[in-house]
């Protein structure tokens, strides 16, 4: 089945529920050496649609702030000051928030004060200059998604939701494993399966 199909099946199969269901991407992989940190994954990765509405982006600083009307929270200096002193402040932020943006002046402290809270949560902050506009940024980073690949030789990602259009969930997934497989030593031949479901569904297995 293609992307579409698996998808349709899997949202077919899936039982009423008193909720919305999320679509997950699932790549199950072979013959690939994830003791070699090259074979692995630690990537954002932005999808041509957004995926996840609970994706929440803050903005740190003093100048970038002012124009970041569409963040989910600005943080002035003085508030992240405070965090270098309460280091469960700054853990809270890392796990409620998606992603975080600072102006870059900023960056050496805050790795120096926060890198071991925010470094092994992939929570750096990404840098911007003084007084720039993050308006597309936080957009961008709506649209964005973490692969991960570790360990395991599974990879599961949010690629939409069951109320969504269908063609914006497979142009995700398409575009996701179409990146993964690039990115491959052996290409589709590192791929053992590819599936699609939803949160509580059966999966539909998508045939490449």
């Amino acid at each position: 089945m293609t992307f579409k199909e698996s998808l349709e099946e899997a949202v077919e199969n899936s039982e009423d529920r008193n909720f919305t269901e999320s679509i997950d991407l699932i790549i199950n992989f072979r013959d690939l050496d994830l003791s070699d940190p090259n074979n692995r994954f630690n990537e954002d990765f932005k999808l041509p649609y957004q995926a996840d509405e609970d994706v929440k982006i803050a903005v740190i600083g003093e100048s970038i702030v002012n124009n970041a009307e569409n963040a989910d929270r600005t943080i002035s200096k003085s508030e992240l000051e405070e965090m270098y002193d309460n280091p469960d402040q700054a853990r809270k932020l890392a796990d409620e928030f998606s992603f975080l943006i600072a102006e870059a002046p900023m960056m050496p402290k805050i790795g120096q004060q926060l890198g071991q809270i925010f470094g092994p949560r992939n929570m750096m902050p990404d840098p911007m200059p003084p007084g720039s506009d993050p308006t597309d940024k936080i957009e961008s980073f709506r649209n964005t998604v973490t692969l991960r690949l570790r360990e395991d030789p599974l990879m599961q990602v949010k690629v939409g939701n069951e109320e969504q259009d269908e063609d914006e969930v497979t142009s995700n997934a398409e575009a996701i494993y179409d990146f993964v497989v690039d990115n491959l030593p052996q290409g589709d031949n590192n791929i053992k399966s590819v599936l699609l479901k939803t949160t509580m569904g059966s999966p539909a297995e998508v045939n490449q």
